[in-house]
């Protein structure tokens, strides 16, 4: 059962169901819903003040992203993570990804660079603003764009089914050791190795990337553990 308190949605122009699903996502970035918490949608309701549908709607949303899941016996929970589940997962996106950089060293254009650009702008000031949940969306926006700037429809469709909003939630949470706008400048050498037109490079670029910030995850993860 849950045990962090909701709040009644207080801006009624929204739909309830997003209103739901901001407070539910907000309480898991922020850590208030700890892996494995149950999510009971009749207790959501009541202390939301709305009825079922709407919660019901966020928590299927929410399962969709992989931050809840459903276990027999056990109903909805805050998804849990084995440390081979991130390992997985990185070493996945590392491979994806870098092949992605050197596709997109020869095609990226300017306004593709521009974009990819734009977006580490939007981390840092998420970053600044200490928005987690912001810099996290622009994060992902920022490695989908890569992915998209390759031109092989095929990757970005492998890359979408990793769930990587997932994990660049879980790199913001475990990474103490980087501040936020260290995270949004780790981007800037990404863009920079485009920029070169030299594949070999912006492979290796992207690749250390995604490989140095597993490695802090997965560091993150056992001093959790620990």
């Amino acid at each position: 059962m849950t045990s962090f308190e909701f709040a009644a949605p207080v801006r009624a122009f929204r739909p309830l169901s997003e209103e739901a699903y901001d407070q539910l996502r907000s309480a898991i970035l922020g850590g208030q819903l700890a892996p494995g918490s149950r999510i009971v949608e009749a207790d959501l309701a009541r202390q939301m003040r709305i009825s079922r549908s709407p919660v019901r709607e966020a928590v299927r949303k929410l399962e969709q992203e992989g931050l809840l899941e459903y276990l027999p016996r056990r109903g909805t929970v805050v998804s849990g993570l084995s440390r081979q589940d991130v390992a997985d997962a990185y070493q996945l996106r590392a491979y994806l990804e870098a092949y992605g950089a050197r596709l997109a060293a020869t095609h990226a254009t300017e306004l593709d660079l521009a974009r990819l650009t734009e977006l580490i702008h939007c981390m840092r000031t998420f970053a600044v603003a200490q928005d987690l949940d912001g810099l996290v969306t622009a994060d992902v926006e920022f490695h989908r764009e890569l992915c998209r700037v390759s031109g092989s429809r095929h990757l970005l469709q492998a890359w979408e089914t990793l769930n990587p909003a997932r994990w660049t939630m879980i790199s913001g949470l475990r990474v103490s050791d980087l501040s936020l706008e260290q995270i949004a400048e780790r981007h800037r050498p990404i863009v920079s190795a485009l920029e070169s037109g030299r594949p070999d490079h912006a492979e290796t670029i992207v690749r250390t990337h995604i490989l140095e910030l597993a490695e802090r995850v997965l560091a993150g993860l056992d001093q959790s553990a620990a």
